[in-house]
């Protein structure tokens, strides 16, 4: 029997395969190295990727069990262990992993799934689990990409920036993009984004001899009526005011 994967087509779409070998012997090559696929090992690869896996022609046979995820989540998590772990994993090192993968299994070949949301959860909660155990948490990682976008958004301020772009620049869903970020941050990524440019606003006013409304308009703000609403709601008075009555060394006031 021939069984032979190749990751590197470029027809694939993407998704990860979680593949666990209960019997016999497989093999998995990469541009780096090849490693067989022995009982008690999980393989773990996101396709479209460098790698091809296969039965190899001096093993006898081969028995396994896969499943197969999408999602940005899943390939985000996979590709990140890939990087620092390797595509074969020893099930031994992560028994929460393998006790949820073991336990989705059956599962899904009942056809027992709920509903998507149930399918997500139980998909979303082996994927950190599996980041967890081989010691890939999000935290440092997100933090180091929180910290690129927010140079990226600082560096963009003039123009109009969405959640959307911000969750595309992370490679993450709007939803989940807005969680991690309100958990990293301590608010929202709209208002961040606010706050920010209410920020550089200010900083601009009180440092050139610029209009209100050129001095909006460079903080990314167009509409100078909804910025002196929520200027004055932030600092409690008009823009104007607030310079006149604030600002050190303040230019000559110049009428919006």
């Amino acid at each position: 029997m021939e069984y032979y994967n190749n990751g590197n087509r470029r027809d694939l779409s993407y998704y990860t395969v979680w593949q666990y070998t209960i019997s016999g012997r497989g093999r998995i090559d990469t541009a780096n190295r090849s490693q067989d696929l022995l009982p008690g090992s999980l393989m773990i690869a996101a396709v479209p990727g460098d790698h091809v896996y296969y039965l190899p022609g001096n093993s006898e046979h081969w028995e396994f069990v896969f499943l197969v995820m999408t999602g940005q989540d899943a390939i985000r998590a996979v590709k990140t262990v890939e990087n620092y772990r390797g595509n074969v994993l020893d099930a031994g090192e992560i028994p929460r992993t393998m006790k949820q993968y073991r336990e989705f299994l059956p599962v899904l070949f009942a056809k027992k799934v709920t509903s998507p949301f149930d399918n997500s959860s139980r998909s979303y909660g082996l994927c950190m689990s599996l980041m967890d155990e081989t010691g890939n948490t999000w935290d440092s990682r997100e933090k180091q990409s929180f910290d690129e976008l927010l140079n990226l958004i600082r560096h963009n301020l003039y123009r109009d920036i969405s959640v959307e772009e911000m969750a595309a620049a992370m490679h993450l869903s709007r939803s989940h993009f807005t969680r991690l970020f309100s958990a990293a941050m301590g608010q929202s990524p709209r208002k961040y984004l606010e706050e920010l440019r209410l920020k550089t606003a200010l900083d601009i006013l009180c440092s050139e001899n610029l209009p209100v409304k050129e001095a909006a308009a460079q903080a990314g703000i167009y509409d100078v009526n909804y910025f002196c609403r929520i200027f004055k709601k932030r600092y409690g008075l008009p823009p104007g005011k607030y310079r006149e009555l604030n600002c050190r060394n303040e230019p000559n006031g110049t009428p919006i």
